[in-house]
């Protein structure tokens, strides 16, 4: 009898220099995913290298770095990685930007908890699909790659029973 493991539970990286809204992010979505935090986008990146995420959770306007840059250096390291950025209300031209920058989705501020695990759940699906399929088409690489060589050895062995045969004949 063979049992499966469960799967890893999703991991989702909550970036926001704002400490209520981030601790209430992580304790709601703690029951769910594994959760890690930054309050800056220089630490978040240093925990996207260490834990890869499935989904981050960044908002826009921080001191430091700001959330748009951040989304840009995320994109340079992983640009599958599902990003939604977390805004305060007035700032919708500044979640449009995000958006034509690559961010998948984004948020107000306060949020709606129905709404942020809906959002977050579409988006972790959606790197695991992604990060998925790149498995697959790398496999598939890989078998194609060993068959093309099987295929040229066994060419090669053939070729070489040809010209016994000739030679005996």
């Amino acid at each position: 009898m063979h049992i499966s493991a469960a799967p890893d539970p999703a991991k989702v990286l909550i970036i926001d220099d704002e400490i209520g809204p981030r601790e209430s992010l992580r304790m709601l979505l703690k029951p769910s995913y594994q959760v890690h935090t930054a309050e800056n986008v220089e630490t978040g990146l240093q925990l996207l290298q260490e834990k890869r995420p499935d989904t981050i959770v960044m908002d826009i306007r921080m001191p430091g770095m700001n959330g748009i840059d951040g989304l840009r250096r995320i994109r340079e390291i992983d640009p599958h990685l599902s990003v939604i950025m977390f805004t305060g209300f007035g700032a919708l031209e500044t979640a449009q930007e995000a958006l034509r920058l690559g961010a998948n989705d984004y948020i107000n501020k306060p949020f709606d908890a129905v709404q942020m695990r809906e959002v977050i759940g579409r988006n972790v699906e959606r790197t695991r699909l992604q990060r998925q399929s790149e498995a697959t088409a790398h496999e598939l690489q890989e078998l194609n790659e060993r068959l093309r060589n099987e295929l040229a050895q066994k060419e090669r062995l053939a070729s070489l029973g040809q010209a016994s045969a000739e030679f005996v004949h």
